[in-house]
C-alpha cells in the first residue's frame, strides 16, 4: 500500500458520516428533552397538607438533580448543534473534549439520580431502625413525582452512557494512544 492510500483511509476515518452526526445528535437532543422533563416534573413538585408543606428545595438531594439535569440539558443541546456544526474531518482535541465532557455529564446525571433514588426510597419506605417512619403515607403525590423524575434521570443516565461509549469508540478508534 503506497503512502497515498494509507492517507486517504487516515482522512476517511477521521470523516464524520451524516449517518453517524445525525444518530448521535438525536440521542442527545433526546436526552436534553428527557432532562427537561425530568427537571420540569421536579420542580412544580410541591403539596401541602395538614401534615405541613413539601417542595423540591427540602431537599438536597433533589435541588441537585434539579442542577444536574439542567447542566445535562444545556450541555445536550450545545453538543448537538456541535455535532451537526463540526467540520470535516474532526480534529483529535474536538473528539477528546467531546469524550471528557460525556463523561462528566455521564457520572455527574447518573450521581444525581442516585442520591435522588436512596431519597425517594427513604421516602417510601423510612428505616424503621432510627424510627424513621414512611413519608410517602402523608405526601403521596410528591413520592410519586420525585420518583418519575428520578426515572427520567436515570433514562437520560442511560442515553448518556451510550453516548460515553460512542464518543470513546471514536476517540480510541480514530485516534493512536498518547
Amino acid at each position: 500500500m503506497d503512502k497515498t492510500d494509507q492517507t486517504a483511509i487516515d482522512e476517511s476515518a477521521l470523516v464524520l458520516n451524516r449517518t453517524e452526526k445525525s444518530a448521535e445528535a438525536v440521542l442527545r437532543v433526546a436526552s436534553m428533552a428527557l432532562s427537561i422533563t425530568g427537571l420540569v416534573i421536579m420542580i412544580k413538585n410541591s403539596i401541602s397538607n395538614e401534615f405541613g408543606s413539601v417542595s423540591y428545595s427540602n431537599l438536597g438531594a433533589f435541588m441537585y438533580l434539579v442542577s444536574a439535569n439542567g447542566v445535562c440539558a444545556a450541555y445536550s443541546l450545545l453538543s448537538a448543534l456541535a455535532i451537526l456544526a463540526l467540520p470535516c474531518p474532526i480534529s483529535k482535541v474536538q473528539v477528546r473534549t467531546l469524550f471528557l465532557l460525556d463523561q462528566v455529564v455521564t457520572y455527574v446525571v447518573l450521581a444525581a439520580g442516585a442520591v435522588s433514588a436512596e431519597t425517594v426510597y427513604l421516602a417510601y419506605y423510612g428505616n424503621i431502625p432510627i424510627t424513621w417512619s414512611s413519608a410517602c403515607d402523608s405526601y403521596g403525590s410528591f413520592c410519586h413525582n420525585a420518583l418519575i423524575s428520578v426515572v427520567f434521570t436515570f433514562v437520560v443516565s442511560l442515553l448518556y452512557m451510550l453516548l460515553s461509549l460512542i464518543s470513546s469508540y471514536r476517540l480510541f478508534s480514530r485516534f493512536e494512544a498518547p
